[in-house]
């Protein structure tokens, strides 16, 4: 009677390489399957980062601004990637018209401002893909603010689809969507906001500002200590108080000389009040410093001499903004550019970049050793990232013929049969 009775049956153990499969899976694999419907992050606020942090921040605004200014200053170049690694551009292409006009009211440069304004906020920006014709190619670009968007976290992709509500919802499918993010450790899906690393350090700056400003309009002129006589009463307090509050606080009575029969003490500023003013510049330099900025690329120092002030600029160019554009380049191209085809690949443009122009001229010079070693001209011009054009004739290396070997015998005689 079953189970008593019941034959077993021996399973075969599997293969090594059939249990390597099974212990192999993708990200999407290993999320949660209970979820149905599309979420927003949990962990971060995009409104309070741009009430609280953006708008609040001087030195956040100014380091959201300055990264979004010189990210958007760089045109884009619509390129096919050949299979010897050579990048030619095809300025003709409907991938470059699609990048100079994105849409009917917003140009390229607003595109980029605005995406790279909500990656520092938000840790990803989203560009809607509009398809028409016979190919199904993108024709508009459109850009969404991130604050609206939800995912819907897919079970063999990262993300199966996006809802976006801003009064009406739409639902948008992944593959019409250019969804850029900053790289995150703790997801895989939402980005990681610049902003969040200088958090708390914008709290204390934002804080910081509040407490000034209601300091200012509490006491024009400098602190003082009014004293009354000791049978006055406390109406008599309260009275000396409010007049002094109606005659002194507030800027427009700032140094009005008080005039009244009680003893006044000066008061100085106190060492926690210096403290408190030496820490607002470090506070400042932790949030520049999470921003890939300084203090000087945004003018807030008068110590810094012309030639400082270009070596900080191409500083921030070539640690910030040229690997922010890398990361640009490559989820544009991964998203966008391979709906054209898998040849078709976006490239910033980085030659009227005035910042750089001192290393262009030291890669010329490194482009001019090389060519006098017999390196051809177009793998020159891909090592250094020269920005020409392919030539014909460039893949071809030339050795001058006035190099002649030391051990060269000029007595030799020649060899009839290889004399011209």
């Amino acid at each position: 009677m079953w189970p008593f009775n019941r034959k077993q049956t021996l399973i075969q153990a599997p293969t090594p390489k059939i249990a390597d499969q099974i212990k192999s899976i993708s990200f999407p694999q290993s999320q949660p399957q209970w979820r149905l419907h599309a979420a927003s992050r949990s962990d971060w606020d995009v409104d309070t980062a741009i009430q609280e942090g953006f708008k609040a921040s001087t030195i956040v605004y100014a380091c959201v601004e300055k990264r979004a200014k010189l990210l958007a200053s760089v045109p884009w170049c619509a390129s096919i990637k050949r299979p010897d690694g050579t990048i030619e551009k095809q300025p003709n292409s409907a991938l470059q018209r699609l990048i100079d006009k994105p849409n009917p009211d917003v140009s390229w440069y607003e595109l980029i401002y605005n995406a790279s304004q909500s990656l520092d906020l938000a840790g990803h920006s989203f560009i809607s893909k509009i398809r028409a014709g016979l190919n199904d190619e993108p024709r508009e670009l459109w850009y969404l603010p991130a604050k609206h968007m939800k995912i819907k976290a897919g079970s063999l992709r990262l993300v199966d689809w996006y809802e976006y509500n801003a009064g009406t919802k739409n639902t948008i499918d992944a593959d019409d969507m250019v969804m850029l993010k900053m790289p995150n450790p703790e997801s895989a899906i939402f980005g990681m906001p610049v902003l969040q690393a200088a958090g708390r350090a914008t709290d204390v700056d934002r804080e910081a500002g509040i407490w000034q400003k209601v300091s200012l309009q509490n006491r024009g002129a400098s602190d003082i200590n009014i004293k009354l006589s000791p049978d006055a009463t406390q109406e008599q307090v309260n009275q000396a108080r409010d007049a002094y509050e109606k005659q002194q606080s507030g800027p427009a009575n700032a140094r009005k000389a008080l005039i009244t029969n009680a003893d006044i003490q000066q008061l100085g500023q106190t060492a926690v009040e210096l403290d408190f003013v030496a820490s607002r510049r470090s506070v400042w330099t932790e949030i520049c410093a999470a921003f890939g900025t300084s203090l000087a690329n945004l003018g807030m120092t008068e110590d810094v001499n012309l030639a400082n002030a270009d070596a900080m600029n191409k500083a921030l160019w070539e640690n910030t903004i040229i690997p922010q554009l890398e990361l640009l380049q490559r989820q544009f191209t991964h998203q966008l550019a391979k709906d054209f085809g898998d040849e078709w690949v976006l490239v910033p443009d980085l030659s009227n970049v005035k910042a750089l122009q001192q290393a262009f001229g030291a890669k010329l010079e490194e482009a001019v050793k090389l060519w006098s070693m017999g390196v051809p001209f177009d793998t020159i011009n891909q090592k250094l990232e020269l920005g020409f054009d392919p030539i014909d004739g460039g893949m071809t290396g030339y050795i001058s013929s006035g190099n002649i070997p030391t051990s060269f015998d000029f007595n030799e005689p020649t060899d009839p049969e290889t004399e011209v």
